[in-house]
């Protein structure tokens, strides 16, 4: 019996840091402490794009030159489009809560079917 519960808590110990992270990343999130100025937000983000191109092969120049025939709202969208094809932010903490509650129900029925007594104080 006890070589079950123990596997059981490492399962939920190892599952539940899965679920939390994008349950915080909502709390969390890309929230800026100071306004950006939007030469600096362009600024960044042609930045970004540029190590993104490196990142995939391209030489420095090549991302340059390749940077140089976008306008700031093309790279803007490419920030955009990138992020959304990413993990979102947050949002999960209701999902997070949820399987949390059914583990623990799914783990007192189960100990209910075994016999065991269940005492919640």
């Amino acid at each position: 019996m006890f070589k079950w519960l123990t596997s059981a808590v490492l399962f939920c110990w190892i599952w539940t840091p899965g679920m939390v992270g994008p349950a915080l990343a909502d709390v969390v999130g890309p929230h800026t402490v100071r306004p950006l100025r939007p030469d600096q937000m362009s600024r960044w983000e042609r930045e970004l794009v540029r190590q993104w191109l490196e990142d995939y092969g391209y030489d420095k120049t090549e991302a340059v030159r390749m940077l140089a025939g976008l306008q700031d709202p093309e790279v803007h969208a490419l920030v955009m489009q990138a992020e959304n094809m990413g993990l979102p932010y947050g949002g999960g903490a209701l999902e997070a809560v949820i399987a949390v509650l059914l583990i623990l129900i799914l783990v007192i029925i189960i100990l209910r079917l075994l016999n065991k007594e269940v005492i919640i104080a």
